[in-house]
C-alpha cells in the first residue's frame, strides 16, 4: 500500500503538471493569435513548415500545431507557472489528506527494509536541484550584461541567493516540531515561487533527515548527498553553457531550475521521512554495493562533466546540446537502484520512533563550542562562495573567460571527491582521525585555496579552485554529523538552523560589500574590471579570514577531544558536579 501511495501520489502531480503548463500555454498562445495583428508573431515560417502551406493569414490552430508552436517559440507563460501553483496545492492536499492514515500504519505494519533506499535515492535526486545555487558562477556575466548592470550589482544578486538561509533557525523549529515532510513542502514551493534561496534549504532538509536516520553511517550518507550537490553543480554549469545559453537564454533557463526544483521536492515528500529505531542500523553489505554503485554514477558524470566543460572551453565542435543532455541522464540514473530494493520486514513491535535526547539550543548557544563551529563555518563558506559563485568574472578580469564551465566543474569534481572520502573514512577510522581532524584540514585547505586564486593566473585560480573544493566537500560532510554528535537530536534544527545564520552571514559581508568594493577601486568606474588586482586584495583578506577560521578550527579540536558538549554542558551532568 506505501509504495502503490507513493507512485499515485507521484503519477497524479506528474499528470497536473503536463495538463496545466500545456493548457496554460496552449491558451496563452491561441488568445495572442486571435488578437495579434502582426502577421510575424505567429511564427508563419514555423506553421508553413508544420503545415507546408502559407499560413500567413489567421485562422485557428489546432491542439497539436498549438502545443508544437509553442515548444518551437520557447514561450514561458504566467499560466505555466499558475499550474505548477495549482499542481502544488492539489499535491499538498493529497499529502496532508493521507498522512494520518500513514501514521496509523507506522505502527501497525512490518517496516519496510527498501524506505532507506528510497529516503537515500530521493534525497540524492533532492540535492540534484539543489546544486544548482552554485553553478551561478557560469553565468553571472550573462546576468549583468542582460540586465545591464555592473558587477556589483551582479554580485549582490549572487549574495541575495544565500540569504534565505537566514530563515533556517525557523525551517529549524518546523523540523523538530513536524519532521523534515513538512519542511520540504514549503521549501519546494518556496522554490517555485521565489528561486534559490529556498533550493538551499531543500539540501539541509534531506542531510539532516539521513544524519538522524542513520547513526551508524552519518557522514558517509552525508558524504554521497553532498557529492551528489556538488556534481549537480557541474551538471547546471553545463546544461547553461551547451544548452540553454545558445538556444533558449537566461530566463528559459532560470525557469526550468525553478519548475525542475519544486518538481522534483513535491515527488521526494513521500520519501523523506526519519527512520524508525528499526530501520536505523548499520548498512550491510548489500547496502554498501549499492552505494558504490551510485557512487560509480557520480564517477561517471563529474569526469563526464569535467571533459565536455574542457571541449567547451576550448572551443571544440564535439561540445553540444547532446552532451547536457547525457549529463541529465546520467544524474537521474541512481533511480535506477530503486527497481532492486526490494520491500523486507522487521519487527513490528519496534516501529515506533526513539525518544529525542540532548541539548536544547539555550544550553548549547552557552557554550564556546557553538560559537567557534559558526566562526569556523563563515570563513569556509564565505570563501568557497565567494570563488565559485564569482568564477566568470573572475576569470574575466585574468583574461580567461571561456574557462569559467571547467572552473564550475573543476570546483564540483574536487567537492565531491572530498565528501565521498572524508564521510567514509571520518566513519570508518574516527577513532584515530576524528570529524574535527577533518575540520581542521578543511580549514587549511580553504586558507590555501583563497591564496592561491589570489595569485589571478589561470594555473593559480584553477588550483585555488581546487583546493576550496577539496574544503567546501570535506567540510560541509562532516559539519552536520558533528552538530548532530555533539548536541543530540533533541532540538537538533534549530542548533543547525543557527549554524546556517552564518552562511547569510557570510554572503551579505563578503559578496555584497568586501569583493564589490574592491571590485569598484580597481575597475576605477568602469563596468568591467581587468587585471590581476580586480580581485587580489579581496582574495588575500579571505586568505587572513580562513587563517582565523584555521584557529577556530584547532581550538574546536583541542577542546572535544575529551568530551563533547553534550556530555560537558549537561544540565545532569552540571549537578552532578
Amino acid at each position: 500500500m506505501y509504495c502503490g501511495r507513493v507512485i499515485c501520489t507521484q503519477a497524479l502531480l506528474l499528470v497536473c503538471l503536463c495538463a496545466f503548463s500545456v493548457t496554460c500555454a496552449g491558451a496563452d498562445l491561441r488568445n495572442q493569435t486571435d488578437v495579434c495583428e502582426d502577421a510575424a508573431f505567429l511564427q508563419t515560417a514555423h506553421l508553413k513548415d508544420l503545415k507546408g502551406q502559407d499560413t500567413a493569414t489567421k485562422h485557428p490552430l489546432s491542439e497539436l500545431e498549438t502545443l508544437v508552436v509553442a515548444i518551437r517559440r520557447h514561450r514561458l507563460t504566467p499560466g505555466t507557472f499558475l499550474g505548477m501553483a495549482t499542481a502544488a496545492l492539489l499535491f499538498a492536499i493529497w499529502e496532508v489528506s493521507f498522512d494520518t492514515t500513514r501514521k496509523i500504519e507506522a505502527t501497525e505494519a512490518s517496516y519496510r527494509s527498501s524506505d532507506r533506499w528510497w529516503l537515500i535515492v530521493m534525497s540524492a535526486m533532492v540535492q540534484v536541484v539543489s546544486g544548482s545555487i552554485y553553478a551561478m558562477g557560469a553565468w553571472q556575466d550573462e546576468l549583468r550584461d542582460r540586465l545591464g548592470i555592473s558587477m556589483t550589482g551582479a554580485t549582490v544578486i549572487g549574495a541575495m541567493i544565500f540569504v534565505g538561509i537566514s530563515a533556517g533557525f525557523l525551517g529549524g523549529i518546523l523540523f523538530d516540531t513536524y519532521g523534515p515532510k513538512v519542511k520540504l513542502c514549503i521549501a519546494a514551493v518556496a522554490a517555485l515561487l521565489m528561486g534559490y534561496s529556498s533550493v538551499s534549504l531543500m539540501d539541509n532538509i534531506v542531510c539532516m533527515t539521513c544524519s538522524v536516520s542513520f547513526p551508524r553511517n552519518r557522514a558517509s550518507i552525508n558524504g554521497y548527498l553532498k557529492a551528489v550537490l556538488a556534481t549537480a553543480a557541474g551538471l547546471w554549469a553545463l546544461l547553461w553553457a551547451q544548452v540553454f545559453k545558445p538556444s533558449f537564454g537566461l530566463p528559459a533557463f532560470l525557469a526550468f531550475q525553478s519548475m525542475a526544483s519544486f518538481a522534483v521536492g513535491a515527488l521526494s515528500l513521500s520519501s523523506i521521512h526519519i527512520l524508525p529505531e528499526c530501520g536505523r542500523g548499520p548498512l550491510d553489505g548489500t547496502d554498501h554495493r549499492r552505494l558504490l554503485i551510485l557512487i560509480a554514477f557520480l564517477v561517471v558524470l563529474t569526469s563526464f562533466d569535467v571533459w565536455s566543460s574542457y571541449e567547451h572551453s576550448r572551443g571544440s565542435a564535439m561540445a553540444g546540446p547532446s552532451f547536457g543532455l547525457i549529463a541529465l541522464g546520467l544524474q537521474i540514473a541512481p533511480c535506477s537502484v530503486l527497481f532492486c530494493a526490494k520491500a523486507g520486514t522487521e519487527g513490528a513491535e519496534d516501529r515506533l520512533m526513539a525518544p529525542k535526547s540532548g541539548l536544547t539550543f539555550q544550553v548549547a548557544a552557552q557554550g564556546m563550542d557553538f560559537y567557534l563551529l559558526w566562526l569556523c563555518q563563515f570563513a569556509v563558506f564565505g570563501a568557497g562562495v565567494a570563488t565559485n559563485q564569482n568564477l566568470a568574472l573572475i576569470l574575466e578580469s585574468a583574461g580567461h573567460d571561456a574557462a569559467s564551465s571547467l572552473g564550475v566543474a573543476l570546483f564540483a569534481l574536487s567537492s565531491a571527491f572530498s565528501r565521498i572520502v572524508a564521510g567514509y573514512l571520518s566513519d570508518k577510522y574516527k577513532a584515530y582521525f576524528t570529524r574535527f581532524h577533518w575540520l581542521s584540514a578543511g580549514a587549511c585547505c580553504a586558507m590555501l585555496g583563497e591564496f592561491f586564486v589570489s595569485l589571478m593566473d589561470l594555473q593559480g585560480i584553477m588550483v585555488g579552485t581546487l583546493l576550496m573544493g577539496l574544503s567546501f566537500g570535506s567540510f560541509y560532510t562532516i559539519i552536520i554529523p558533528m552538530v548532530n554528535e555533539m548536541y543530540g537530536t533533541l532540538e537538533f534544527g534549530k542548533l543547525w538552523g543557527a549554524q546556517m545564520s552564518s552562511q547569510a552571514a557570510a554572503a551579505l559581508i563578503i559578496m555584497s560589500t568586501v569583493l564589490p568594493l574592491f571590485y569598484r577601486k580597481a575597475s576605477d568606474g568602469e563596468d568591467v574590471c581587468q587585471g590581476a588586482a580586480c580581485y587580489r586584495p579581496s582574495f588575500l583578506l579571505l586568505t587572513a579570514l580562513n587563517a582565523l577560521g584555521l584557529v577556530s578550527a584547532l581550538a574546536l579540536q583541542v577542546r572535544n577531544s575529551d568530551s563533547l558538549p553534550i556530555a560537558r554542558l549537561s544540565p545532569t551532568n552540571e549537578k552532578t558536579g
